[in-house]
């Protein structure tokens, strides 16, 4: 995961949970991720994908994944330049897609085209509040685009989803995820004897993508980090797991 990233997970942990984002004191550093001040003590913070304890597809979709990230950052980036909105944009592309590079640009301006015909001038303009919107099947490569809004000290949150299921991560994948994170733990409480576990589930893969874990059935995961938070793609949403006592 890159700094960028992390950075912008730990950020919306402090703002989702009524902290100001100055709480967070270092972010561009490694074990731990990011160090945050909060009732005046320092902990650190590690940022994690959810680790699948048991694959959903027999081929990770690497390619899929990448190119469409290059799609959705294309997409970003030009719409950002012609307009001072920050949004939360998902966008979900048919299984059928077959990415190509050279024409990543173009899916992008297409992207771009479908969410200024749909979005209200006056927002575009002011950043003002609007409903969250559903965009079907703006492109034949795209199924459907979410677009809704979100702070501007938050910033833009734009990802890609691969049509088809949503689904729950599960206990088992939260479990495996702490798992192996364990070990570094020690060189975490090196830095500040509190440490807690940030879970980005935002795992989405061809046909897949994952949300919050269900916490009726009150699991827990393995002692070692002090707290464990999960998060879905908006970042606004987040779901504590009990860390068993020993």
């Amino acid at each position: 995961m890159d700094k960028e990233r992390e950075r912008s997970i730990v950020e919306g942990f402090l703002l989702s949970h009524g902290y100001p984002v100055s709480a967070l004191r270092e972010w561009d550093r490694e074990r731990p991720d990011a160090l945050v001040e909060i009732d005046g003590r320092l902990i650190g913070v590690e940022v994690t994908e959810l680790a699948e304890a048991t694959p959903r597809q027999a081929i990770p979709p690497q390619m899929w994944k990448s190119e469409a990230r290059r799609v959705v950052r294309d997409a970003q980036v030009e719409f950002e330049k012609r307009h001072p909105v920050a949004l939360v944009v998902s966008i979900a592309f048919r299984l059928d897609w077959h990415p190509q590079k050279n024409k990543a640009k173009a899916l992008a301006s297409e992207i771009v085209r479908a969410i200024e015909a749909s979005v209200p001038l006056r927002i575009l303009a002011s950043n003002d509040h609007f409903d969250p919107m559903q965009l079907r099947d703006p492109d034949p490569a795209v199924s459907r685009v979410y677009v809704g809004p979100t702070s501007r000290e938050l910033g833009g949150l734009w990802k890609p989803l691969f049509g088809g299921e949503v689904r729950r991560a599960t206990a088992h994948d939260v479990f495996e995820t702490v798992r192996r994170k364990q070990v570094e733990v020690a060189a975490h409480e090196q830095v500040t004897p509190i440490v807690w576990l940030l879970i980005d589930c935002d795992l989405a893969g061809q046909g897949i993508a994952l949300d919050l874990p269900d916490l009726s059935g009150r699991f827990t995961v393995p002692p070692g980090f002090d707290r464990v938070f999960c998060c879905e793609f908006s970042r606004m949403k987040w779901a504590e797991i009990l860390v068993a006592t020993s």
